[in-house]
């Protein structure tokens, strides 16, 4: 839980050191418009990251191996599954992702009073 912590602070800075490089003013716009990117992007790889380690693409990946059979060089036993591939969890970077969703729409919420 302190990591993550750490992790959305460290998100929030760089949302900051964003809006501060690009040409536009500090303002609350600037915080909404940069904050949906980084936590879209947060949230697409860490969604991805978990369809690919559930094993959705596995059954394809096999079908394939086993329709290509005669053209591959390789054996089924010497390539790994798509799910095997991807050593760490996609969870953190859904729930920083999340988080950031979230801070975006509450400062959207404040820039709509």
């Amino acid at each position: 839980m302190k990591k993550i912590i750490v992790w959305i602070l460290l998100v929030q800075v760089l949302i900051f050191l964003t809006i501060f490089i690009r040409p536009e003013d500090l303002s609350l716009l600037a915080y909404i418009d940069t904050s949906f990117v980084y936590g879209g992007i947060l949230v697409f790889f860490g969604a991805w990251i978990f369809v690919v380690q559930t094993g959705a693409f596995d059954i394809f990946s096999m079908s394939m191996r086993k329709f290509y059979r005669r053209k591959s060089t390789l054996e089924d036993d010497e390539m790994r599954l798509p799910s095997e591939v991807i050593p760490f969890s996609g969870a953190p970077l859904l729930i920083i992702g999340i988080i950031t969703i979230l801070l975006m729409v509450i400062s959207l919420l404040i820039y709509e009073l």
